[in-house]
């Protein structure tokens, strides 16, 4: 089946700036965190915040301790003002285009302005504006309603910040009829202006639409009334389990938008699931390949051919014979290491590839004995090569298990910080890199007892490791909502997503460099010459994502991974030239 992805789904500004103050606060205070009412409209989301101790206010206590924070719809200032006087640390996160509406009722109520707002009367975001506009505001969610209010003063029209702009549109002019002194304000988001004029073009695009959401969601269930509207067939779901995967295979093209408080991994979850639901008419033969690709990816078998690939150009790189070794031990140690790693690692991918949690489940000795066939292939193979290639290799197995091992004791937490290898922000980003180049690049060196490291085995493991590094940090950023959720200490998460793709970008810089330089000073095989086409293909692929070009997915996956398939084959082709 084609899905075609929404390119505003997902968190809007506001939600994503709450969930991150969250965050934040959690990061810093551990326990004793509040919200008051719930963060956003997302049952999943919520579920996670909770399961971090994250607790919901629905009253204000005559005493709080801790920090309440103001979720992204905004309360009342009334409200805001209980809570500082019970002793909670408030913070606040009301989305600032909420604040927008609120600044400007404010304004006109002191000029003596009524206020008339649009919107769903009983949505969190209205209440805390008719607490600014009180008490001279009113609410109107339908045509009838505005039968009912009275008007004796100057008022202003704003709008709830997710309202529906032909909706507004068609009422603000109504009331104006009725009252005709009025000022209009439009202040329905950007964000909801372009997520809801994609979802009609997108109708057209389509035979059907999937709009994921929660169900309380105001937003996210008129995005669904709009493609209603359209005439085209739309599917209501919070998650990937209530796909109907029935009604849906009679289509062959079908669209995917969502509401602004849906996260990105939900989204890519229904994503996956509905590309794997064969399109209507769609052939056994693409149905086996397309199976069949997604497999070498969740198997991490495609990743594992990748290392060998690199094994085989660092070994050029270095000016060796190439021998099967080599390619053989890369291949089986990440499959049996990065497989392994999976069953210890299932809580972020949980939520940032919830499919190929299911498949390790189902799969799961299958997969944990071929892993450990691989791992114990890969150990025996360099242990042939001597004694120095089987000695690092064990290092690096005995050090991949002590990294998820806390060690450090509990009591010695508030003076660390951290427990563990693997509570180190970015550790196993760097970790995972520098494993990689020793594998490819000084286990082939070590295997010539005669023969020492030099500069050249220095320059290669260098280029190895950088990299391996942005393919790692690569990969840390598409996963970074879900892992900052469930408190993973990723490089982005820790220094933001931005400022890792620029360290990224410096980096594949300096990679182009050293295949240029290093060869001139003799730390590299002239082949290095021929690779400088395939880092650019990585600055490419890299810059197709940041401007969307490219959706996070299988596809981008693959993509990325095949950099090293890329770089061996412009390395061969330098070596038979």
């Amino acid at each position: 089946m084609k899905v075609l992805l929404a390119k505003n789904a997902g968190f809007c500004m506001g939600v994503r700036r709450a969930v991150e103050t969250t965050l934040d606060v959690i990061h810093k205070e551990g326990n004793g965190v509040s919200t008051f009412g719930p963060l956003i409209h997302n049952p999943q989301v919520l579920d996670l915040l909770e399961n971090r101790g994250v607790q919901i206010l629905t009253e204000i206590p005559a005493q709080k301790t801790g920090t309440v924070v103001i979720r992204a719809h905004g309360v009342p200032p009334a409200k805001k003002e209980q809570l500082e006087n019970a002793g909670a640390k408030v913070k606040d996160a009301t989305c600032p285009h909420v604040v927008k509406v609120q600044v400007i009722i404010e304004r006109f109520k002191k000029q003596g302005y009524a206020t008339v707002i649009i919107g769903d009367k009983n949505h969190a975001e209205v209440e805390g504006l008719m607490g600014y506009a009180a008490p001279f505001g009113q609410v109107v969610s339908s045509a009838e309603d505005i039968e009912t209010i009275k008007l004796s003063s100057p008022y202003i029209i704003v709008s709830q910040t997710t309202q529906d702009d032909e909706v507004f549109e068609a009422l603000s002019r109504k009331i104006l009829e009725r009252f005709p002194e009025g000022k209009v304000f439009n202040t329905i988001c950007d964000s909801t202006h372009k997520r809801q004029n994609e979802v009609r073009e997108l109708c057209e695009k389509v035979e059907a639409m999937v709009v994921v959401g929660g169900r309380n969601s105001a937003n996210t269930q008129r995005l669904g009334e709009i493609v209603s509207g359209l005439d085209c067939p739309v599917f209501m779901i919070e998650s990937e389990e209530d796909i109907d995967q029935a009604a849906l295979a009679k289509y062959n093209r079908v669209g995917v938008t969502a509401g602004a408080s849906t996260p990105t991994w939900l989204i890519n979850s229904v994503v996956r699931t509905l590309e794997a639901i064969p399109g209507h008419g769609e052939g056994l033969l693409k149905i086996f390949i397309k199976k069949a690709f997604w497999l070498t990816l969740v198997t991490n078998f495609y990743v594992s051919l990748a290392g060998g690939l690199l094994a085989y150009t660092c070994v050029l790189l270095q000016k060796f014979d190439p021998r099967a070794e080599y390619f053989l031990i890369a291949f089986t140690y990440i499959f049996g290491m990065h497989n392994l790693n999976r069953f210890t690692d299932q809580k972020a991918k949980k939520f940032n590839d919830p499919v190929s949690v299911l498949f390790y489940q189902r799969f799961r000795w299958p997969l944990f004995t071929l892993s450990s066939l691989a791992l114990a292939v890969s150990l025996t193979l360099a242990f042939g090569l001597g004694l120095r290639s089987f000695a690092l290799l064990v290092g690096m197995t005995i050090l991949g298990v002590v990294y998820s091992v806390r060690f450090i004791p509990k009591a010695l937490t508030p003076i660390v910080r951290i427990r563990g290898l693997k509570e180190i922000p970015g550790s196993k980003t760097i970790l995972v890199a520098a494993a990689w180049s020793f594998l490819t690049t000084l286990i082939p060196a070590w295997s010539f007892e005669h023969v020492e490291p030099d500069m050249m085995t220095v320059g290669v493991l260098e280029f190895s490791f950088l990299l391996v590094l942005v393919r790692n940090a690569l990969f840390d950023v598409f996963e970074v909502q879900g892992d900052r959720i469930v408190g993973k200490e990723t490089l982005p998460v820790f220094i933001g997503k931005e400022k890792t793709l620029v360290i990224l970008q410096l980096i594949i810089g300096l990679l182009v460099i050293l295949l240029i330089v290093f060869p001139v000073l003799g730390w590299m095989s002239p082949l290095a010459f021929w690779m400088v086409p395939g880092i650019f293909y990585l600055a490419v692929l890299m810059y197709c994502y940041q401007k969307e070009i490219i959706s996070q997915g299988p596809k981008l996956e693959f993509m990325l991974e095949s950099v090293f398939f890329l770089l061996a084959g412009l390395a061969w082709l330098g070596s038979h030239y």
